[in-house]
């Protein structure tokens, strides 16, 4: 396979350029016009999702504005095409393959909206849940995407049924706040409970039966087939 390469596209050949956010000053004129374009409110929601679970912000070669990472295992390739589809046109490439890891990684351009969700959750350069949560976490996609990355269901049938969402790198007080948000936003009942591993505790979500129901009844519209053993049906 033949690749031709300019100073602000890569192609295969006999296909359209795919623009690229190059590490220098000179960006592509259609870079240029994508920073100008805001996020619609579902690309946001995705956004604010993925901060929250497996998702990092990264900085331009400038530092002046930031973009979204995320890597997703091999199992996970429709959930990294169904992020990059829904990511367009601010992610310019398909998930990228690494054989080293087998893993896709997703990205986006540097923006500015990004880049001030960076300033809330990474205001020392360390992602944390910022005390503004309540007014970020508001919509069900978020959630969704959310527990997708780090939710797990502790299910036995007929008789136990809890989601949980694995937080270990916050904080216990940041815990906290997600659970004030689960309960004020989304009237969801959750606490923080201890994980212990190789001896080191970490916080992890833990929200209540019934209000598990509500809870995955609530993102169930927009789980994606590879993820559906994270909702199995609750008939408690």
């Amino acid at each position: 396979l033949l690749f031709i390469c300019y100073n602000n596209v890569t192609m295969n050949k006999g296909m359209k350029a795919i623009p690229r956010e190059p590490r220098r000053i000179t960006y592509s004129s259609e870079i240029r016009k994508l920073k100008t374009i805001p996020l619609t409110k579902y690309q946001r929601e995705i956004v604010i999702g993925s901060v929250l679970g497996d998702g990092y912000l990264v900085p331009n070669w400038s530092k002046t504005h930031y973009a979204l990472r995320v890597t997703r295992s091999e199992k996970q390739k429709e959930y990294a095409d169904w992020q990059y589809e829904n990511l367009k046109p601010f992610a310019l490439k398909p998930p990228r393959w690494y054989e080293r890891n087998h893993s896709y990684t997703i990205g986006t351009i540097s923006h500015s909206e990004i880049s001030k969700l960076y300033s809330i959750f990474y205001p020392k350069g360390k992602k944390i849940v910022p005390k503004e949560i309540k007014s970020l976490l508001t919509d069900p996609i978020s959630l969704a995407v959310w527990y997708m990355d780090d939710g797990t269901l502790d299910f036995r049938e007929r008789y136990h049924c809890n989601a949980m969402i694995a937080t270990y790198g916050f904080s216990f007080s940041d815990c906290k706040l997600l659970v004030n948000t689960l309960h004020d936003n989304f009237d969801i009942k959750s606490i923080v409970t201890v994980c212990t591993m190789r001896g080191i505790k970490y916080p992890r979500l833990y929200v209540w039966a019934k209000d598990s129901i509500r809870f995955l009844n609530l993102i169930e519209p927009y789980i994606l087939p590879c993820m559906e053993h994270k909702i199995v049906k609750c008939n408690l």
